[in-house]
């Protein structure tokens, strides 16, 4: 268990571990937590990934730390929110890609300020 698994442990989130495709997905109660981890985040790009039926999560904890960066705890609503996604959403890439979307951004696109704007927010969980 890494670092990012640990803290939510603590916090009394438990692993949903139906599958392996699940296995980043963890509960609190109603709140369901998304873990990503990406080796891409330190540098001069962040990656960054959302699936749409990630939509109705709480919060997507971008774990950047296997490449020596940040930790970001984003809620599900602001990423969702952020004009940039809304705009996405629309296009025929999206539909396209199965309605998932994984892209690196440079370190002064508004995506990676947003993410990184939540570096280490774990009192939002």
């Amino acid at each position: 268990m890494g670092k990012v698994e640990e803290r939510l442990a603590s916090l009394g989130y438990q692993r949903l571990q139906r599958n392996n495709l699940e296995r980043s997905l963890w509960l609190k109660g109603k709140k369901r937590v998304r873990v990503v981890h990406s080796y891409e985040g330190k540098g001069t790009y962040l990656r960054i990934l959302w699936r749409e039926d990630w939509k109705d999560y709480y919060a997507i904890i971008f774990d950047y730390s296997r490449g020596s960066g940040p930790t970001c705890i984003l809620p599900v609503s602001v990423l969702y929110n952020s004009p940039f996604v809304k705009e996405k959403r629309k296009t025929i890439e999206y539909a396209n890609s199965g309605y998932w979307w994984s892209q690196r951004f440079p370190m002064n696109h508004e995506m990676t300020k947003l993410v990184l704007s939540y570096k280490e927010r774990w009192d939002l969980l």
